[in-house]
């Protein structure tokens, strides 16, 4: 299915570049100058503030629609804490709202999770003498968590003789996908008269998240059909799904058909590529789409070092994963917990303990938080090279510290006191287990039977191996 879609997709590339020859540079430089001059894009928002702030004290106030403009710039990064404050300003200082500023300060309110305030304001608009729009009523569907008050909404919109817009049916489709109601979201999708590339994607991506690639990939060969290029986002959905399912090959074909279409990749592109394949154990292949991304002018990020450093270490290459790390630490990029995890794990599957020590120290010195993970790393390492005394000890420092554990901690300390002989110790820490509020898995069960045994411990193996098949039975049909 992917390869014909493919086909037809580069067959119409080739017509469409034939019949629209590029823009020549000058032409677009000058169009380019024109558009900065006039827009507000290169203000931060510091300077956005600063101008709105004012502009509305100034004499005579500027239009309303200027005011917007501004407000709306702040909203688009995504500051929506700073729109609600500056619209209170306004109103403290008698300035009246349009319909424009009130959709953007309901899009605001449900951007920050306040559906309550929105739903007031949409009264107070209501009184104002403003009739709710399809826009306000497309920012306050975006306010609804649950997808069955989503579409109560929706049909309450259609009550009131509205009709729902593609924004409207594309939340409506993205919420049902969100909440695993695929078949849901395919009925909206059915019904809707026109689509948008954004629904597509939608679509595309609750199809690929709950294992029904065929389906999507007939969608992408109906996007095709209906002319709607696919774009970054559509690939980036399909070759991250390649990549969970282990087909990397599928993957680099989609990568090698999006820059057959000229759709310019992004850092997530690059990052799924990467991560299949170093998953696929290509890690000097991933190493070389590293360094063809930066030759491209795409600036890695801290994922994109973690999945090579992971994909280093898991090899027993842990090396490599430290050279990676010194060259991410250059450029400015700071490590973080799963950074430093991936490294500790590295050094200790290759024996290097004292190197390992070095890293949890550094990461100490740095000011990385370490959590339950790092210490259940440096645990395990620590009992398995003999060490069962000084992971005992590290293990008491945690406890001290009110570290939430979990089951695997619980599960590394009591291997390494079966390890030390500490038989009674071993016992008396699993029969706490649900003092701390911990359950047992079969891990612990199986710890526990075979240390046991191995003690000569049959009857005491037998009555915990009875209490494992009863708590196993009891979570099978959750009594």
């Amino acid at each position: 299915m992917i390869r014909s879609w493919l086909k037809r997709s580069a067959h119409r590339n080739l017509h469409w570049k034939q019949c629209n020859p590029p823009t020549s540079p000058g032409r677009r430089r000058a169009f380019s100058t024109a558009t900065h001059r006039n827009s507000l894009h290169d203000l931060n928002l510091d300077d956005t503030i600063t101008l709105f702030k004012t502009r509305i004290r100034s004499h005579p106030l500027p239009s309303i629609t200027d005011l917007s403009k501004l407000l709306t710039s702040i909203a688009k990064m995504k500051k929506f804490d700073v729109v609600i404050s500056l619209c209170q300003e306004m109103e403290r200082l008698g300035i009246p709202h349009n319909i424009y500023t009130c959709n953007i300060l309901i899009n605001s309110f449900t951007r920050s999770s306040h559906l309550f305030l929105a739903l007031s304001f949409l009264g107070k608009m209501l009184k104002l003498g403003y009739a709710p729009d399809i826009v306000t009523l497309g920012s306050l569907l975006n306010g609804f968590e649950v997808v069955s008050d989503a579409t109560s909404f929706v049909k309450r919109i259609e009550e009131m003789g509205y009709k729902p817009n593609v924004v409207i049916y594309n939340t409506l489709i993205d919420g049902y996908c969100r909440s695993g109601r695929v078949d849901d979201a395919l009925e909206v999708f059915d019904e809707m008269p026109r689509k948008s590339v954004v629904t597509y994607n939608a679509m595309i991506r609750g199809l690929c998240k709950f294992g029904r690639r065929s389906e999507a990939d007939e969608l992408v060969s109906d996007m095709i059909d209906k002319r709607i290029d696919p774009n970054v986002v559509t690939f980036g959905v399909l070759i991250d799904a390649c990549v969970k399912e282990g087909n990397v090959s599928e993957a680099k074909e989609l990568y090698k058909e999006m820059i057959r279409m000229s759709v310019k990749p992004d850092i997530r592109i690059y990052n799924s590529l990467i991560n299949g394949l170093c998953i696929d154990g290509r890690l000097d292949e991933a190493r070389k789409m590293f360094d063809f991304m930066v030759s491209k002018g795409c600036v890695p990020n801290v994922v994109t070092y973690n999945t090579l450093i992971k994909g280093f270490c898991k090899s027993k290459r842990a090396h490599d994963g430290m050279k990676l790390f010194c060259e991410m630490t250059h450029k400015g990029l700071r490590g973080d917990t799963f950074t430093y995890n991936t490294l500790i794990h590295g050094y200790c599957q290759v024996g290097k303990f004292s190197v390992a020590q070095k890293v949890m120290k550094r990461m100490s010195e740095s000011c990385v938080p370490r959590d339950v993970i790092t210490f259940n790393i440096l645990l395990y390492c620590l009992c398995d090279i003999g060490k069962v005394e000084r992971a005992l000890t590290i293990f008491r420092d945690m406890a001290k510290s009110e570290m939430e554990f979990d089951i695997f901690t619980y599960n590394i300390i009591i291997h390494g006191m079966y390890k030390a002989g500490k038989v009674e110790d071993a016992m008396e820490l699993f029969s706490s287990l649900d003092l701390r509020g911990v359950k047992p898995d079969v891990v612990t069960y199986r710890t526990m039977i075979s240390g046991l045994c191995r003690k000569g411990l049959r009857h005491e193996a037998d009555v915990l191996y009875r209490q494992m098949t009863e708590d196993e039975f009891l979570q099978l049909y959750h009594l």
